[in-house]
């Protein structure tokens, strides 16, 4: 509109000269070349203006658009801060690439437990337990334990054991004792056996030799299995965060084994925590490996392709398929102390230590012989060559105080 103004500003008085004016004075010029060259100076002067209009406009839009170019790189700056926040944020939490999979764990585990109605054994006393500590220098906190000492008789009978135990498993009550296996013969410990222990609400420990019993009656003990050895891994998980060169033996039973639904979840769970594989060893009784149902063979081989290496325990006889026993990814045999000793000492041993040691060793496989008590025993044991002990010589079970949330 302004535009339109300025035009009409000069364009009414060169056509009024050019009408009016046949001559203008003193420059001897027509009226309409006066109005015509009126005209044209009223076209430049609105070019300029339009021009200038223009420049200032575009001056104006590029600053609006550098303030907002700033503005976007400025949100896109604190974008990207917030994104490495969030990801140091989640990287800085172990579990947060687990929750999926533990929670369908932990779901299905809580589903057996509901559905397993326990009938009521006749009540009787619960056995008396001997209390396993394990052994400190972790880098954990340790509870102290008494060197020996055996827990007092819980005079409850088992409709009360049981009960303690479902809750303790619903609950997260649940210790993890570490006992230390060190090498021979310097004695530097070298990995940890796991064991669990189920603490009630006054924090009395229910051992095995005391539950057991009553959840075989009442069908649950592979529902307590598979839970105690599902909180291992937890607890194992928590345990080589700050110290990542931890090494632990866990046990795995038959019947978690060949427990078809609770191991796919559990395959699962671990595939999301296959950086354990150098910290976690699974061990597994003679037994269940000699004579293995088809589940076991299945699902041995499904903890083989996630890396993970086993051991072999519950020993009763040393005729073994020790090449068998590699391919299937053992790398360790554990012997009883006594077992050892009676078979590779005396006038006529049994066994023949340098070639069983030999076949071990071209099976890149490494001896433990557990149960030792007392220096006497070690120093008949050391002429073995033996590889690795365990025993309360070396450090009793003891739990950690490590939490099970």
């Amino acid at each position: 509109m302004r535009h339109v103004l300025i035009v009409s500003f000069y364009l009414f008085p060169a056509i009024a000269i050019a009408v009016l004016a046949p001559v203008i004075p003193f420059v001897g010029m027509p009226g309409w070349g006066a109005g015509l060259l009126l005209l044209t100076i009223a076209s430049l002067v609105h070019m300029g203006m339009s021009v200038k209009a223009s420049r200032e406009s575009s001056e104006r839009q590029l600053e609006v658009l550098a303030h907002e170019l700033a503005v976007t790189r400025h949100d896109l700056d604190a974008a990207r801060e917030e994104v490495s926040a969030i990801r140091e944020t989640i990287d800085a939490m172990p579990d947060s690439g687990h929750v999926v999979s533990e929670l369908k764990v932990l779901q299905g585990l809580l589903g057996q437990l509901s559905a397993k109605a326990p009938d009521k054994p006749k009540a009787k006393p619960a056995a008396a337990a001997k209390q396993k500590t394990e052994e400190e220098d972790t880098g954990l906190p340790i509870v102290a334990a008494a060197s020996g000492a055996s827990e007092p008789l819980l005079l409850i009978d088992d409709d009360e054991v049981l009960t303690i135990v479902e809750q303790a498993l619903r609950e997260d009550r649940v210790d993890l004792y570490l006992q230390p296996i060190v090498n021979l013969p310097q004695r530097k410990r070298q990995f940890y056996e796991c064991f669990s222990r189920i603490v009630d609400d006054r924090g009395r420990v229910i051992m095995p030799e005391q539950y057991i019993p009553v959840a075989e009656a009442a069908g649950l003990v592979a529902v307590i299995d598979n839970m105690l050895l599902f909180r291992c891994i937890q607890l194992v998980r928590r345990a080589v965060r700050g110290q990542p060169g931890l090494a632990f033996f866990c046990n795995i039973s038959d019947s978690s084994l060949t427990d078809v639904d609770f191991f796919t979840d559990f395959i699962e769970f671990l595939a999301d925590n296959q950086k354990l594989t150098p910290n976690l060893f699974f061990e597994f009784e003679q037994e269940a490996i000699v004579n293995p149902t088809y589940e076991t063979q299945v699902n041995l081989q499904r903890l083989q392709d996630l890396g993970f290496h086993f051991s072999l325990d519950q020993v009763r006889t040393l005729d073994l398929d020790l090449p068998h026993l590699a391919d299937l990814g053992f790398k360790y045999i554990k012997v009883g102390a006594h077992m050892l000793h009676e078979m590779a000492r005396g006038d006529d041993p049994q066994l023949d230590m340098s070639r069983f040691k030999g076949a071990l060793d071209r099976c890149a496989m490494d001896l433990i012989v557990e149960k030792i008590e007392s220096e006497d025993m070690l120093r008949d044991l050391l002429d073995l060559k033996i590889d690795f002990g365990q025993g309360y010589l070396f450090g009793e079970p003891r739990p950690t105080t490590a939490p099970t949330k």
